[in-house]
């Protein structure tokens, strides 16, 4: 899969903010709002491009991390009248070194690396063949992703959430940027359509929700 494809089908997750917002934070969504749901689906739908006589159903992935991150944008939104965004940075940052460590000693030696299959061989290769070569690295990519996640929490802390989402589909162009001159991916036509659809219905979610924002200053008395 290439990393275009990858962020394309991520980028569900505003699709999954906007239910979850419904469901936890009691927001309310209208029809036109659904359908713009409804049409950002369909464009994840096209991307996948699913044969469902030979539906590989490790494409899901994305979507599965989608579903995730959308939960955890949610909670923070949740929790922010509580929590600020130092705490919820130092929750998220434990849980995730919890969760590493426990998954290296079990796999980070590639003891379970069995599998024909190139993705679980990817997924449970030995963690580290050259650690002088991979900490700067890893080192790096550690605090771009500290500063990264600190302005998304504060994002989604002081706005709403099917909103701030929105902005996030910059990410598919620095994506196929990327994927493009470091792997040489080519997005295919259907990627592109079906981006365009995924964007499209998000960019219409937050025009709606500006001018809902600009008809409830324009009908409220200042005094």
């Amino acid at each position: 899969m290439s990393l275009a494809m990858a962020n394309a089908l991520f980028f569900s997750s505003p699709f999954f903010v906007s239910i979850l917002a419904v469901i936890f934070l009691n927001e309310k969504v209208g029809i036109r709002r659904w359908l713009a749901i409804s049409a950002g689906f369909i464009g994840v739908f096209i991307v996948l491009n699913p044969d469902f006589n030979e539906f590989d159903y490790k494409k899901l992935a994305p979507i599965a991390c989608a579903l995730c991150y959308s939960i955890s944008m949610t909670i923070t939104k949740y929790t922010s009248d509580k929590d600020n965004s130092y705490t919820q940075m130092t929750h998220l940052y434990i849980g995730a070194t919890i969760i590493s460590i426990l998954f290296f000693i079990f796999t980070g030696k590639g003891q379970f690396n069995n599998f024909s299959d190139p993705t679980f061989q990817f997924i449970f290769r030995e963690w580290f063949t050259n650690p002088s070569y991979a900490w700067p690295f890893i080192a790096v990519m550690g605090c771009i992703g500290a500063v990264a996640f600190y302005f998304i929490l504060n994002a989604y802390s002081t706005a709403s959430p099917s909103v701030v989402s929105l902005y996030e589909y910059s990410l598919i162009i620095w994506s196929i940027l990327t994927g493009y001159f470091l792997f040489n991916n080519i997005p295919t036509l259907r990627t592109f359509i079906g981006v365009s659809i995924i964007i499209g219905a998000g960019i219409y979610i937050y025009l709606r929700e500006r001018t809902k924002d600009q008809m409830i200053v324009t009908d409220t008395p200042t005094r």
